[in-house]
């Protein structure tokens, strides 16, 4: 269905935008060709432009919107038409923008659209649209009713990001009698304390509505901003509210064409001037334009929504005319407009998105001055669990670039529970969690034993911290590990993180042994913290930190000779060493390894600290991942998964001699603590957790399944291109894709429309080579519902580390998943590599003669695919 849009030039500027990317095509550049921007912007075709004068005497098409095939599956196109009068003038000159406006109708008509939009003042004149249907012979829509529903829900977005009671608020309406200033005051006068009606006079219709809603009719907007503090204002005249004349604290809704509110840029910090009435089309590229939908980001005003759904489910219908606007047909096309992708959430301020930092110093200025407004809970009041925006907030306040990565890669999820192995997310959704925290969920998430203990020490109104006393469950954590863990480890020291328990052991050895080397592996994971960072072997993590300690060295994983070669000069005070490397890809030593490093480091008296912050509590098959080779090591740290996947939480063990000689006087004995450690809550965690590690005999099942993963995934290995191999131990494991082939990345580099990219992104080779693991982690999660992740320093790897809870079903069911997901990265990929190394003319695949005889069929017999030769885990 086809459909057409008329509009007026907002400002000169605008009008002359339009006109020069007539002329050059300079939106086409915009916001992507910087470079051939400027040779657009100075060449012939636009000195002709600047130099033209005047504007057209008729209606003109600036523009052709795109659309989906309708749900009746038809072609939906829609026009842009632009009027050559200014708002002012139309309001002026009503006769001459009525013939104007006439006349673009039936050009429209002629082009064959079934509906044509009145935007911004075309939709005044002439009672609203009415005249405009009656003289038309297609159908007419001001698009008032879905620009109302979305002023209505810039309030309610706006309340919410806020933290606002609305129920406590006076609203002011500015624009009473009109069509949109009435319904609004109509549909919010239930949600809010009071209304205040704002009319320019005390005109029937106005009086009529204040006696409707029980508010206050008032003629002057001054008053009505010193009595309400949310004010939504949609007059026909504009440039009426003065920034500078509003109370601190004062929250607009402008939703006036032209504004309401006077300026082009918010003023002030403690005013917040929100742009309503604007809508986000989806954003799957479904609508498609030459200017109007690129250079505007996606948002439009709701009025020219309101006429492209409308076109899109083939209503042919006038639906928004006249001076009452009926509030279910507004709550109807909202309904279709949210249905069919249209998004009302994004703020915007002077039709701009509104900027974080503008929000957040609003919100700084709100708390800071008490009794401006009540504030509300923004939790779900059966649950608890705080509510929308969690993924915005995230990425204004936590984390920006992985909130853009999470949500371009499709692997956004906010999870709002969890139980045993699966996570639940905030639309209901449940998946199988294969990361488990990195190895903090190892019991799953919330074990109801573990939830039980950290509950009963809520009840017993357990002390918090007492740092000064004897807190009875640390000293019984205490006594746990002890009795669990290697022979010689009788010390222990309560931590928050696997980072603090690296801190507390690097300086526990420098006190004992007086020597200020530390030594350590490549490819090692330690922490991030300063001292952690310097024992850790990833020179990308340390590199905008330096300098860090010094004496710090590294010898290469699994290799004793380097071992001992450094160990030899006698400057070390410990060795650091994980029993598989976790964050650079699973790595697993030589068989025998641990043994002869702790041979090493006893012949030349350095320390051996045994990193089993991932590794520990089961997750390789036994308590501690050192045990398997009988390792007694002098100090061994210790986190995540103590907590039982509830508190944060970590510990080093270490022998009595040696904490003795660092901390065994009355002197020294406080010169390492921590104020939380030991903490009531989190130990009491700690001891559940020990128990059900062996009460439900976890570390056998660890054992068992990781034995079930692994010969699966070998086979799988084999089976498909894209996979290199898999390592790992227990249900530590590690699954490696091969790189993108070079002749890919070099293409996808040569495809960035300005050759920019590959200079601008740090890692940008890197980053496209592992697109196979983004790929299986994208399928495993939406298709399969598994949550996965790739190891954080080797992005080829894609780490599966499920809670030690794992079924024999739920293993057969990652196998299955990881099996299908491979598949499909092999035919994709394949036809891409293909695609690219035989896309120049001239080149062919031998297999297949440039004939008539048709491609051979692909297959995906696993007897067609080439080996490849996986290392036993062992």
């Amino acid at each position: 269905m086809k459909f057409a849009f008329l509009i007026h030039p907002i400002s000169a500027e605008i009008s002359d935008l339009v006109r020069l990317d007539q002329q050059t095509g300079v939106l086409g550049s915009w916001g992507a060709d910087p470079l051939g921007l400027l040779e657009r912007i100075h060449g012939e075709k636009a000195a002709a432009c600047y130099a033209a004068a005047g504007r057209s005497s008729g209606p003109v098409v600036i523009d052709e919107i795109v659309g989906p095939p309708s749900a009746a599956g038809n072609d939906v196109r829609g026009q842009l038409i632009e009027i050559p009068m200014r708002a002012a003038e139309i309001l002026e000159y009503p006769d001459e923008a009525m013939d104007q406006i006439m006349t673009a109708v039936k050009m429209a008509t002629d082009w064959g659209a079934k509906i044509v939009g009145l935007g911004a003042m075309t939709g005044v004149v002439g009672g609203r649209g009415q005249f405009v249907a009656e003289q038309s012979s297609i159908a007419v829509t001001t698009g008032n009713s879905l620009t109302v529903y979305a002023a209505i829900q810039t309030v309610f977005n706006a309340v919410n990001r806020l933290n606002l009671d609305l129920t406590e608020e006076t609203i002011a309406v500015v624009g009473i009698p009109g069509s949109i200033a009435s319904a609004a005051a109509i549909i919010l006068a239930p949600y809010c304390k009071k209304v205040l009606l704002v009319s320019r006079r005390a005109s029937g219709p106005a009086q009529k509505l204040a006696e409707q809603l029980n508010a206050e009719l008032l003629q002057d907007i001054d008053e009505a901003t010193q009595k309400a503090r949310i004010i939504l204002t949609a007059t026909s005249s504009g440039d009426c509210i003065d920034q500078h004349a509003l109370r601190p604290g004062t929250i607009v809704i402008d939703v006036g064409v032209p504004a309401d509110v006077i300026g082009d840029r918010s003023v002030r910090p403690d005013v917040l001037v929100l742009t309503g009435g604007l809508a986000a089309i989806p954003a799957d590229g479904r609508w498609t334009s030459q200017r109007v939908l690129r250079f505007q980001l996606g948002m439009i005003p709701s009025c020219l929504g309101e006429t492209m759904n409308l076109g899109y489910e083939d209503r042919a219908e006038s639906y928004s005319l006249g001076r009452s606007l009926c509030p279910d047909s507004i709550r109807e096309i909202g309904a279709i407009a949210d249905r069919n992708g249209f998004q009302f959430s994004q703020l915007c301020s002077f039709g701009q998105r509104l900027e974080q930092p503008v929000l957040t110093e609003f919100r700084k200025f709100l708390r800071r001055t008490p009794g401006v407004f009540s504030f509300a809970a923004r939790t779900n009041q059966a649950t608890g669990v705080p509510i929308e925006p969690a993924m915005d907030n995230f990425r204004n306040h936590i984390n920006p670039p992985m909130a853009t990565f999470l949500q371009h890669a499709g692997l956004a999820r906010v999870f709002v529970r969890g139980e045993g192995t699966t996570l639940i997310d905030s639309e209901g959704r449940r998946y199988f969690d294969a990361v488990s925290g990195f190895g903090s969920v190892n019991f799953g998430h919330n074990h109801p034993a573990i939830v039980e203990a950290v509950q009963a020490a809520i009840a017993a109104q357990a002390p918090g911290f007492a740092p000064a006393g004897v807190n009875p469950y640390a000293a019984a954590l205490a006594e746990e590990l002890v009795a669990i863990s290697p022979p010689g480890l009788q010390r222990v020291f309560l931590t928050n993180s696997g980072t603090e328990s690296t801190e507390a052991a690097l300086k526990l050895a420098r006190a004992v042994t007086g020597r200020p080397g530390l030594l350590h592996c490549t490819g090692s994971y330690h922490g991030k913290s300063l001292g952690s960072l310097s024992v850790t072997g990833r020179a990308e993590l340390q590199r905008p930190f330096g300098p860090l300690l010094a004496h710090v060295d590294s010898v290469p994983y699994g290799d004793v000779e380097e071992l001992e070669r450094a160990l030899s000069t006698r400057k070390h005070a410990a060795f650091l060493v994980e029993p598989v490397q976790g964050e650079s890809g699973m790595h697993v030593p030589p068989v025998g390894y641990l043994t002869q490093v702790q041979s090493v480091c006893r012949e030349y008296g350095t320390l051996l600290i045994v990193d089993e912050v991932q590794t520990g509590l089961g997750r390789t098959g036994a308590i501690f991942a050192c045990q398997h080779e009988g390792v007694e090591p002098d100090i061994l740290t210790l986190a995540k998964s103590l907590g039982g996947g509830m508190m944060p939480l970590g510990a080093v063990l270490s022998r009595p001699d040696l904490w003795d000689r660092a901390y065994g006087s009355l002197q020294t004995c406080m010169l390492h603590s921590s104020t939380f450690s030991g903490g009531s809550l989190a130990c009491a965690a700690g001891l559940a957790a020990l128990r059900t590690l062996q009460n439900e005999q976890l570390s056998a099942n660890a054992a068992a399944m990781g034995e079930r993963l692994m010969n699966g995934l070998r086979e799988i290995c084999r089976r498909y291109e894209c996979l290199r191999e898999v390592r790992g131990m227990g249900l530590m494991i590690g699954l490696e894709f091969h790189r993108q082939p070079k002749t890919a990345v070099t293409h996808w580099a040569a495809l960035d429309p300005t050759g920019m990219s590959q200079y601008m992104i740090s890692g940008f080779h890197d980053m496209v080579a592992s697109l196979h693991t983004l790929q299986a982690m994208y399928i495993l999660l939406n298709r399969f519902g598994i949550h996965s992740q790739f190891a954080r320093t080797n992005p080829q790897v894609l780490r599966i580390q499920p809670p030690l809870t794992i079924t024999r079903e739920e293993a057969d069911r990652i196998l299955e998943a990881i099996e299908m997901a491979a598949g499909e990265i092999d035919l994709i990929g394949g036809a891409l590599a293909g695609g690219v190394s035989k896309s120049t003319l001239g080149q062919h695949d031998a297999r297949s003669p440039v004939t008539s005889s048709p491609a051979p069929a692909v297959t995906t017999d696993s007897d067609a695919q080439q080996p490849v030769v996986v290392p036993a885990a062992e």
